[in-house]
């Protein structure tokens, strides 16, 4: 009989976005407080690669302070965090310092040193001011803002904008069916498809995720040929196995992944779930003594490979029914796949 599988919540995600926040604030606070921010940077990465949900090492301090970059102070602001649901040195912080503002911190060519002039010259608090004062000469007059950095973060703001706007569901078929077509011409592409938000059927898109299927030899002159189409801008990435690049056109990013065919099942559902579909997989797995990524679904004990070719494969190893792909949210379909598979 197959046990009903807990509850679990989308914690990491949350508590090491936070993390990111005060690490930001602290990088806005300036150089004395460097290291407090690369410790919260760093927290908020272990957290983050976590396989399981943070709540498992949660039990004190000392359990948390045996994962890299969670150190005795941050440890109790997790404790804090899962009894209460909040952390009130990062409320007090954002007290401080709007989160608009901190987001202004993400932009090429936005250092902390930028921003802060900015808002304490200027009385930037958002990007609808920054485009405002870019727009006009006050900028100018602050002491090291010459016209080529002026120039600088005008196309920081500009790429920024460009990588962050999201796209109607039918626009995104459109250009990830011309892509797709574009990718399959290429020699040595055994075979693609779609996977991501796109191929879940979100109301709106980010961007495009492809995975192929390639010989090993193939892969670089693949993602060399991927990163070169005509319909490409610039590239973002490029790797042995992947490439990201946005397009002239859309501005829209694409992004694909070359793999093994006996790689294919494993890629397609990891690029396909939600963070909170995916958790749940992880956290199933694990309960099994397996272990579950891109890559196959594989035995802890002895590093066999259970499952990986296709999605049905990696299912059937943890007693599911096939998920379609619109329903992988992390909304309760794995449960219901499981009392389906047990009835």
């Amino acid at each position: 009989m197959v046990q009903p599988l807990k509850k679990i919540t989308n914690q990491n995600a949350e508590l090491a976005g936070i993390f990111r926040q005060m690490a930001a604030c602290y990088r806005y606070m300036g150089a004395d407080e460097r290291f407090r921010a690369l410790a919260y940077e760093n927290a908020a990465k272990t957290i983050t690669n976590l396989d399981e949900d943070i709540s498992i090492y949660a039990t004190d301090i000392a359990e948390l302070d045996k994962l890299k970059g969670i150190g005795e102070s941050i440890a109790g602001k997790i404790i804090e965090y899962l009894q209460t649901g909040k952390i009130k040195t990062h409320e007090k912080l954002l007290k401080q310092i709007p989160v608009e503002l901190l987001e202004l911190m993400e932009i090429t060519g936005f250092g902390p040193a930028t921003i802060k002039a900015l808002h304490e010259k200027l009385k930037v608090n958002n990007r609808e001011d920054l485009i405002q004062v870019l727009e006009s000469k006050k900028i100018q007059t602050l002491k090291g803002f010459g016209a080529k950095k002026i120039e600088n973060m005008r196309r920081g703001l500009k790429l920024y904008k460009e990588t962050h706007t999201r796209m109607l569901l039918k626009d995104a078929e459109q250009i990830g069916a011309k892509m797709l077509a574009a990718i399959r011409s290429i020699a040595g592409v055994e075979k693609a498809d779609l996977a991501g938000s796109l191929r879940r059927k979100k109301e709106t898109v980010g961007d495009i995720d492809i995975v192929v299927i390639a010989k090993e030899k193939d892969w670089k002159k693949i993602i060399n040929k991927f990163i070169h189409l005509p319909d490409v801008d610039r590239v973002l990435a490029s790797g042995d196995t992947r490439g990201s690049v946005i397009l002239k056109k859309d501005n829209t990013q694409v992004d694909i992944r070359v793999v093994h065919d006996y790689e294919y099942g494993s890629a397609m559902l990891y690029f396909t779930g939600s963070k909170e579909h995916n958790l749940q997989l992880r956290m199933m797995a694990k309960e099994r003594g397996y272990k579950i990524n891109e890559y196959g679904l594989f035995d802890n004990s002895t590093g066999q490979r259970l499952a990986g070719d296709t999605e049905e494969s990696m299912y059937k190893v943890l007693d599911l029914r096939f998920i379609t792909p619109e329903k992988r949210l992390g909304r309760g379909e794995i449960e219901k796949a499981m009392v389906a598979e047990t009835r």
